[in-house]
């Protein structure tokens, strides 16, 4: 269940409360009527507020959602547990407190199985499937500028999100990158704000000249820095040659080296980490490209889409495959073990983080090389490995399916790498045919001889 959600469980729990408050005022007023030395007005009017209060904070409670639900029941758990001390006091004063009705001690044994199966369902991870984007209006003329930025946003967080989880889509992003003020994860920029950012970026003297200069060909990816007409022709806006903020977003996803915010590259911020992601393991197509530039260009203006500066695509565009039915952007990623290694390698998206050698453009370097014949037997002997495997074929398997078993020091930084990045779930994406052959693999790959 996600925060924006209703949570049913709760909802129920606070009726709960309630039903036992009308049946704590029923038993307490017929008591009174039994009794004569009992002032039944004073004890039906405390009896009636605590009934009342429990009333209200039940029909505030179907106004709220989840994150809110979770703050208010203990609230009413408050007005509860008040409620049992002066029912304490009552059958106290009036020495009834052996005369307690069996249905009051069922309603307390299924107030605490409530509260314990509220608790632990909530605490499960729990999925929700947003709707995926129009059907057959991706490449058509009905298709709106909303719907087309739609598109962006679930090729960067994916149409399913679970909570406790990084959302992520195609594009990889929420790997690396935050979208929120104030939220950085600190392994690339955050990207609030950065449809304003992009027309003001193009103007300053650091972009104009690093790391390579207006008017260059960046060497890695052979784009032509502040160029309209400088990435591959299938890619390119039309319109005037002048350089604005559309261009300097374009750029930044096929040549993230044409530019790299200080403090977020290496080699002295002249190398961005990043992948192009116009290239595998990713490759985004030009609609899919042009569909998450609309939404960095709107997602800061809800509802608003007038600084989109991107087309909408024609019909004889390439749709994005979960533009046109959903279905893709849905399917679980599943390697079987009968691809050949650079295909398994790019499916599960390896290159976006390490460097592997023999596998064509895995060159990552937001994680650690790949140079597991040599550095796996290094890692087992370290004070800090708590794992249990003893050769280098164990030390990888373990790796690939518990990452976080063993947290592996970036030498060049002086610090870990940062834990929780590489996904958990590889155990639900191979077949054990393809785990023994990736592992088979990588436990023998190493670094290139030196020069």
């Amino acid at each position: 269940m996600l925060p924006d959600q209703h949570d049913i469980l709760w909802t129920f729990l606070s009726i709960l409360f309630t039903v036992f408050s009308l049946t704590v005022f029923v038993i307490i007023v017929q008591y009174c009527r039994e009794r004569d030395d009992v002032d039944g007005k004073k004890w039906g009017g405390i009896f009636g507020v605590f009934l009342i209060a429990n009333f209200l904070c039940t029909k505030h409670m179907f106004t709220l959602v989840q994150g809110d639900q979770l703050i208010f029941i203990w609230w009413q758990v408050l007005v509860v547990f008040v409620q049992l001390l002066v029912w304490g006091i009552f059958c106290k004063s009036d020495k009834i407190e052996s005369q307690s009705p069996p249905l009051i001690r069922a309603v307390f044994f299924w107030v605490v199985i409530g509260l314990l199966l509220a608790g632990y369902t909530n605490w499960l991870p729990q999925q929700r499937s947003d709707p995926p984007p129009k059907g057959g209006a991706a490449i058509s003329a009905d298709l709106t500028m909303e719907e087309f930025a739609d598109m962006g946003r679930v090729i960067v967080f994916g149409a399913k999100q679970v909570a406790g989880q990084k959302s992520i889509g195609k594009g990889q992003c929420p790997l690396c990158h935050t979208f929120e003020p104030g939220n950085n994860i600190g392994r690339c920029p955050n990207l609030f704000g950065v449809e304003e950012r992009s027309h003001t970026r193009i103007k300053e003297e650091r972009y104009l000249n690093l790391p390579v200069k207006i008017g260059e060909k960046e060497p890695a990816t052979g784009v032509v820095k502040g160029k309209r007409d400088g990435v591959d022709p299938a890619y390119q806006r039309g319109g005037s040659d002048d350089l604005n903020g559309e261009d300097y977003l374009r750029e930044s996803l096929m040549c993230p080296s044409c530019y790299v915010v200080t403090g977020f590259g290496k080699e002295g911020d002249t190398k961005s980490p990043m992948p192009v992601i116009s290239k595998p393991p990713i490759s985004l197509n030009p609609v899919e490209l042009n569909a998450v530039i609309a939404w960095l260009q709107s997602k800061d203006t809800p509802g608003e889409f007038s600084k989109v500066t991107v087309p909408l695509p024609s019909a004889e565009d390439s749709a994005p495959k979960a533009a046109d039915s959903g279905e893709e952007e849905e399917r679980p990623v599943f390697v079987t073990g009968e691809e050949d290694i650079p295909t398994m390698i790019n499916t599960l998206g390896c290159p976006l983080c390490h460097t592997i050698p023999g596998v064509e453009g895995a060159v990552g370097e937001l994680g650690p090389k790949l140079h597991e014949k040599t550095n796996a037997p290094l890692r087992i002997k370290d004070s800090r490995y708590e794992g249990k495997a003893t050769n280098t074929k164990e030390y990888v398997r373990e790796s690939i399916l518990c990452p976080g078993c063993y947290i592996v020091m970036n030498e060049a930084e002086g610090e870990l790498f940062p834990d929780g990045v590489m996904p958990p779930d590889f155990a639900n994406k191979l077949s054990v045919k393809a785990i023994d052959k990736l592992v088979d693999f990588i436990a023998n790959t190493e670094a290139p001889p030196a020069g």
